[in-house]
């Protein structure tokens, strides 16, 4: 067999078995190249494969650590063989199954080829029962939603042609991964067919990682990305734009004239700082404040109001129209953006400009338009912006869904629906959200983007 193989590696914390997959890996004959992506290791694998010196193995590193799904994108992105693979760095699953997996690729009558461990007639290693039972209530769930008949929509092999993969837009960053890629073929009508396996499962004394919420999370993603759920989210984005309260709107994507630095300036002055939404707004950011603090974007003149009524001379705030008024002025230890970064043409621009404006351990408070379930499309969803962070060296200290659309309508929805929808923030933790919330700050060290996240969230 011709090398013809991208294997694509996602590594995490795998100092122990990295190079004895690499070698099963780089024994069989169809690879020709292999990607590793190490996803911010602490336990010496990072350092470990900077030294790896075969010309076939390529080692992408993360800034930090954004997910396997963030990681196998990058690797897909990086590819150049004909076909890809995935392979996890753990040893439970045998390269030597690469043979069975390309055969129906290279015959020309697959285009995507799924390695079952359900219908295979080889060794595997008895494990944990109930987590066979969610793999096949999460498998029925994707063949339910894709309309497809597969027997193991969890397994890490998946082998596709390369332009298959690379032409799928991918956005889950953690093991969001496998339902989110599934229902993307099926709705694109690829040629899927799968193969039996061996598994060779570890328990996670020996290092495995994913846990209950993960599964929620396939729930969720499987939902999210099938058809229906497409057409579900599209319709809730229809209401939730059809009951937003009057005031004055950016249009999605623009960037006012008045406003060079970056999105629009400030919404109008008769936005009062005593309205809730406002009040709130300043709660979740008080905590997060330094000395010398800028807010810009949307309600930056009432929430500016609102926190001077706190601090009064103890806190040096300023409020500005745009980046370009803050050169000579000092360097912030605080930027606040209120619903503004959405509406910037680079948002990774901007989140650079401002980490480069910003004084040493200082913190940028981000308030942006939710694009996800509940939110109108237009906005960030929870990946993207750790994408956009990721991009900026910046790490997420917090980031969180929250049920506040922006604070400029006031009137009978500020009366009477804003301090419902805090109550029930504050007791449930809202999983979902108009709007997400968060805390970044400088990224010296690679650290776990979730380190110190207030909730477990399904943006």
């Amino acid at each position: 067999m011709e090398p013809c193989l991208s294997v694509v590696i996602p590594v995490y914390n795998e100092r122990a078995t990295i190079d004895e997959v690499l070698a099963k890996v780089l024994a069989q004959p169809a690879t020709r190249e292999v990607l590793v992506v190490d996803d911010a290791s602490t336990d010496g694998t990072r350092e470990h494969l900077a030294g790896w010196r075969d010309p076939r193995v390529r080692v992408l590193f993360q800034p930090f650590n954004l997910g396997k799904g963030a990681a196998l994108r990058r690797g897909f992105e990086a590819a150049t063989s004909p076909f890809v693979i995935v392979q996890d760095a753990d040893l439970e699953y045998d390269p030597t199954d690469f043979g069975l997996l390309l055969g129906p690729l290279l015959d020309g009558r697959a285009d995507v080829v799924f390695g079952s461990r359900f219908i295979s007639g080889g060794a595997h290693r008895v494990l944990y029962y109930w987590h066979s039972v969610g793999n096949r209530l999460l498998t029925t769930a994707s063949n339910i939603a894709t309309n497809l008949n597969l027997t193991d929509m969890e397994t890490c092999y998946k082998a596709f042609r390369r332009e298959v993969i690379q032409s799928v837009d991918l956005r889950e960053d953690r093991f969001g991964f496998e339902p989110e890629v599934t229902a993307k073929i099926a709705a694109a009508g690829w040629r899927v067919y799968e193969v039996g396996v061996s598994y060779h499962g570890r328990t996670y004394a020996e290092g495995k990682k994913i846990g209950w919420r993960d599964g929620v999370r396939a729930l969720y993603c499987v939902a999210r990305y099938s058809p229906p759920g497409r057409a579900l989210q599209h319709r809730v984005n229809l209401i939730a734009e059809a009951g937003l309260p009057s005031g004055p709107r950016s249009q999605p994507g623009a960037v006012p004239a008045s406003s060079p630095g970056v999105g629009p300036a400030a919404v109008p002055a008769a936005v009062d700082p005593a309205l809730n939404e406002v009040q709130w707004l300043a709660d979740l950011i008080e905590p997060w404040l330094g000395s010398r603090v800028v807010v810009l974007g949307e309600a930056a003149s009432a929430l500016s109001g609102a926190l001077g009524a706190r601090f009064g001379d103890r806190l040096d705030l300023r409020a500005a129209a745009g980046l370009d008024d803050l050169i000579d002025r000092g360097r912030p230890d605080t930027f606040v953006l209120v619903s503004l970064l959405e509406h910037d043409r680079d948002a990774t621009a901007t989140l650079r400009r401002l980490r480069s404006r910003l004084a040493p351990g200082g913190r940028i408070v981000l308030l942006v338009r939710s694009g996800g379930l509940l939110g109108r499309g237009q906005g960030f969803d929870r990946p993207g912006l750790r994408r956009s962070l990721a991009a900026a060296e910046l790490r997420p200290e917090v980031l969180r869904p929250v049920p506040l659309l922006r604070p400029a309508a006031g009137g009978r929805y500020d009366r009477t629906i804003v301090p419902v929808l805090r109550t029930l923030d504050e007791r449930l933790a809202l999983p979902v959200g108009q709007s997400l919330f968060c805390v970044a700050s400088p990224a010296s060290v690679p650290v776990p983007v979730d380190e110190k996240e207030d909730v477990v969230v399904l943006p």
